[in-house]
């Protein structure tokens, strides 16, 4: 496929055409104003309606030289689309910088140029839009403030980051290999010691339809973070199974001598705090192994790798701006390597 500029922007898309097509206007008038012009890509993931090259007649773009639809054989998730989306340009698209953004407005265009030009100016690691200001409810932001903390707690790591970012075109192919960017973008940069920084920006508002992501989507995508650092969340989780049953078994000391070295005591009650807490400390000593285990089995799964995994899940690609006259619409995906 030809390439029609060096600036490539990849957006998931579930079911939300209407964003989707507000963002690209946006992104023409921001791109144009700045003489910047770029290609976008689209991961279309598993919309019920297929879309087709008619649903974008009419548009017509300045400084977007070309807009291509990937087709995802099913519903995979904002995270591994963008992940599909990503093995797709390392393998198929020669790129200067690579956006990844989403299509619902929450990330406003108006970024993108200084995204583009922050990694241009050093080119070896990714340049992330960290939401200085949020407009959720004042519940979500206690929600995410606890997660942060928690995060930070469990893996040794800040997080303050999304999706929204810029990847200098050499770092693509590289990023493409990472498997854990198929579960969490961000923290599958941070495992894997990518070079990156952040710039404030202020979370955009959606303008049209309504989000997808609920309750238990938040807390998934907040557990899948976790799951990217499980062996290091893994071991920091034992360690502090071991320093309560240390503090446990050092209780349970303490009444042991309390019942034999002093004369007050009440009856039944050494007896029955023994046994509680010995039950805790076997407990926690069998959450611990149990732990151990977990950690070491997930080492055994096969990882998904996007930049050779994404073939599989490409049901087909279309190149639905500009059209060419004669040019076959709908182009399924070899699923050969």
């Amino acid at each position: 496929m030809k390439n029609n500029g060096d600036i490539i922007i990849l957006t998931p898309v579930y079911n939300d055409w209407e964003s989707a097509f507000i963002l690209l206007r946006q992104l023409d008038e921001v791109l144009a104003k700045n003489n910047l012009e770029a290609s976008v890509v689209i991961v279309d993931d598993g919309t019920p309606v297929i879309s087709s090259a008619e649903d974008f007649d009419g548009l017509s773009f300045s400084a977007i030289q070309d807009v291509e639809v990937l087709t995802l054989a099913r519903n995979m998730g904002n995270q591994r689309a963008q992940a599909i989306g990503i093995g797709y340009v390392a393998a198929n698209r020669q790129c200067g910088t690579l956006v990844l953004m989403d299509s619902d407005l929450e990330d406003p265009p108006e970024y993108v140029p200084e995204l583009i030009a922050k990694a241009n100016e050093s080119g070896n690691e990714i340049v992330f839009a960290d939401r200085t200001r949020r407009s959720e409810g004042a519940t979500f932001r206690v929600l995410y403030q606890a997660y942060k903390y928690l995060y930070k707690v469990l893996t040794g790591m800040p997080i303050s980051i999304g999706n929204f970012s810029a990847i200098p075109g050499r770092l693509v192919r590289r990023i493409a290999n990472i498997s854990e960017i198929w579960s969490h973008f961000p923290a599958g940069i941070m495992r894997a010691r990518v070079p990156f920084r952040a710039i404030p920006t202020v979370r955009g508002r959606r303008l049209k339809g309504e989000s997808k992501m609920n309750l238990v989507s938040l807390v998934v995508h907040g557990l899948s973070g976790f799951a990217v650092h499980a062996d290091v969340v893994g071991v920091r989780i034992i360690i502090a199974i071991f320093a309560v049953g240390g503090v446990i078994l050092a209780g349970l000391v303490m009444v042991i001598a309390k019942r034999f070295l002093f004369d007050f005591f009440v009856l039944g009650w050494t007896s029955l705090v023994v046994i509680v807490l010995g039950v805790a400390v076997i407990q926690t000593f069998f959450a611990a192994i149990f732990m151990a285990f977990m950690i070491l089995s997930g080492r055994n799964h096969r990882t998904i790798i996007p930049g050779i995994d994404f073939r599989d899940f490409i049901l087909e690609r279309q190149q639905v701006y500009p059209l060419v006259k004669g040019e076959a619409r709908h182009a399924p995906t070899a699923r050969h390597r």
